[in-house]
C-alpha cells in the first residue's frame, strides 16, 4: 500500500491532462486504482462480492490492480476531506451523500465536476428520470456523483407480532395512532427510535413530515419555495409531540442512540421502527432472523403520500487530486453497469435501493421485495438530512430532540428552523 501510495503521488504532476483523455485510451502501462470504500468492506461476505466485480475489472483494463481503503468515517466528520486533501488518499469514493453532504466537498473544490462525463457517456440516461432531474436541480446543473444507492426509509415491523395479536397496518395515519393505543395497551412500545444517533430521530421525522406534509410540500420547504413554518411543517412537528404524550414512544427514548433503540426492536420489546434497507446490515450484526420482518411507508391521511423517504444516500465521486481520473471514470462507468449492479442486486450481502431500472430480481432478503416495491411503485419523498447544509442539519436534529423532550413547540421549532436556513442563505 506505501508503494501504490508513493507512486501515486507522482502521477499526479499528469493527472489533470489524463482526465480529459477518452475511457478507451487508458494506460497500457500498471496501475493502481484506490477505491475508498464500501464501508462494509471488512466484512468477509461483502469483501468476496467486491473481489468479484474488482476482477471483472482489471479483466477489462489489463495492468491495473484495484484496492480499496477501508472508509475511516463520512463527509459530516470530515474524513473523507481529510482522505483527499492528505495526497494519499482514493482516486475514486463511495461514501453517504445528499446535497448537502456533497455541496461541502464541492464548494472546497475537492471533487471533479462529472457534467462532461455525464453528457459524453450518457450516464443520465442509466438514472431513473426523477432522479436525474433531481440531480440536476441541485448545483443549477453541475453534477458532482453518481448515485449508487437511494435510501427508502419506513416502518419495519415484526409481522409475527402483529399476526399473534391480529393487528394490521391501516391505511391512514389516525388509523396508526389508534393501532399504537392497542400495541401500547398490550405492554409493548408502539415505535422506538434513537434520536441520539441524530440521522435515526430525522428518519423518523422525515416520515412524520411527508405522511403530514406530502412530498410537494416538503420537497418547497427544502429548496426555500416555502418557509419551515408552513402550516403543514408545524402540523408534523406537533405529530412527534403527540406520538410521545400518547405514550407511543416513550420519552425516555431521547437520550437513546440508534444502536440502543434498534435493540429494542431486535428483542421484539418494540413492535416499528424506522429505518432504510441499510437495516439489514444492522440485523445481521445483531444476529437477528428477518424471516418475520415486514416493511411499509408510514399511513398517510393524504391521498398518495404514503411513501419512503431518502433521497441519495451514497454516491461515487472523483476527488480533484487523483492521479488516475481517466481510470476513475472507468470505474463509475464499469460499477454503474447493468452486469455489475445486477450481480450486487442479487448477491446475499445487497440491500439498498439501485437508482436505476434493473431486469427482474429476487432479493436474498424477502424484506426487502416490499422495500423495493415500495419504492418503484410509490416513488421516493424527501428526508430532510441529506439535503440541508451542516448548520441547518445541526438544527434541525436539535429540534427533534427538543420536540420528543417537550423542550420546545411545533411553532418555536419550525421557527427555529426557518431561522437556521435563512441564516445559511
Amino acid at each position: 500500500m506505501v508503494n501504490a501510495f508513493n507512486r501515486r503521488q507522482l502521477l499526479q504532476l499528469t493527472a489533470a491532462a489524463a482526465f480529459m483523455l477518452p475511457l478507451a485510451a487508458l494506460p497500457a502501462a500498471a496501475e493502481t486504482l484506490t477505491v475508498w470504500g464500501p464501508e462494509q468492506y471488512s466484512q468477509d461476505e461483502v469483501r468476496a462480492l467486491w473481489d468479484e466485480l474488482d476482477a471483472r475489472f482489471e479483466a477489462m483494463h489489463p495492468g491495473v490492480t484495484v484496492e480499496h481503503m477501508l472508509p475511516t468515517g463520512t463527509i459530516n466528520d470530515g474524513a473523507v476531506q481529510a482522505a483527499i486533501q492528505s495526497g494519499v488518499g482514493p482516486d475514486v469514493l463511495l461514501t453517504n451523500s445528499g446535497v448537502g453532504r456533497v455541496g461541502i466537498v464541492a464548494r472546497a473544490n475537492l471533487i471533479q465536476p462529472l457534467t462532461e462525463a455525464y453528457a459524453e457517456h450518457g450516464w443520465g440516461e442509466r438514472l431513473y428520470p426523477w432522479l436525474f432531474a433531481d440531480l440536476q436541480r441541485q448545483f443549477d446543473g453541475a453534477l458532482y456523483e453518481w448515485p449508487d444507492g437511494l435510501d427508502a426509509i419506513g416502518l419495519w415491523y415484526h409481522a409475527d407480532v402483529m399476526a399473534e395479536h391480529g393487528w394490521e397496518l391501516p391505511d391512514s395515519y389516525a388509523g396508526m395512532l389508534e393501532l399504537f393505543d392497542e400495541i401500547k395497551a398490550a405492554g409493548l412500545f408502539p415505535l422506538m427510535v434513537g434520536p441520539r444517533s441524530n440521522f435515526n430521530g430525522g428518519h423518523l421525522f422525515g416520515q412524520i413530515l411527508q405522511a403530514t406534509a406530502g412530498r410537494d410540500v416538503v420537497g418547497d420547504v427544502l429548496y426555500s419555495k416555502e418557509p419551515w413554518t408552513h402550516e403543514a411543517m408545524v402540523a408534523g412537528a406537533a405529530r412527534l409531540q403527540e406520538l410521545v404524550e400518547r405514550g407511543h414512544i416513550p420519552r425516555e427514548a431521547v437520550g437513546m442512540n440508534l444502536d440502543e433503540a434498534s435493540r429494542l426492536w431486535f428483542t421484539k420489546r418494540a413492535v416499528f421502527f424506522v429505518a432504510g434497507p441499510w437495516f439489514t446490515n444492522n440485523a445481521r450484526g445483531a444476529g437477528f432472523d428477518l424471516t418475520n420482518a415486514a416493511y411499509a411507508p408510514m399511513p398517510s391521511d393524504l391521498e398518495g403520500q404514503s411513501k419512503p423517504t431518502g433521497g441519495i444516500g451514497w454516491s461515487w465521486m472523483v476527488p480533484t487530486n487523483t492521479s488516475n481520473p481517466e481510470l476513475a471514470l472507468a470505474w463509475i462507468d464499469f460499477i454503474t453497469s447493468d452486469d455489475a449492479m445486477l450481480t450486487r442486486a442479487q448477491d446475499p450481502t445487497s440491500w439498498m435501493v439501485y437508482p436505476r431500472e434493473l431486469p427482474p430480481f429476487e432479493p436474498a432478503i424477502p424484506v426487502l421485495n416490499d422495500v423495493f416495491a415500495a419504492a418503484t411503485e410509490r416513488g421516493i419523498g424527501y428526508n430532510p438530512s441529506v439535503y440541508m447544509p451542516g448548520n441547518v442539519l445541526d438544527t434541525y436534529y436539535q429540534v427533534i430532540q427538543g420536540l420528543i423532550g417537550d423542550q420546545v413547540s411545533p411553532e418555536e421549532a419550525m421557527r427555529l428552523m426557518q431561522e437556521a436556513q435563512d441564516a445559511a442563505g
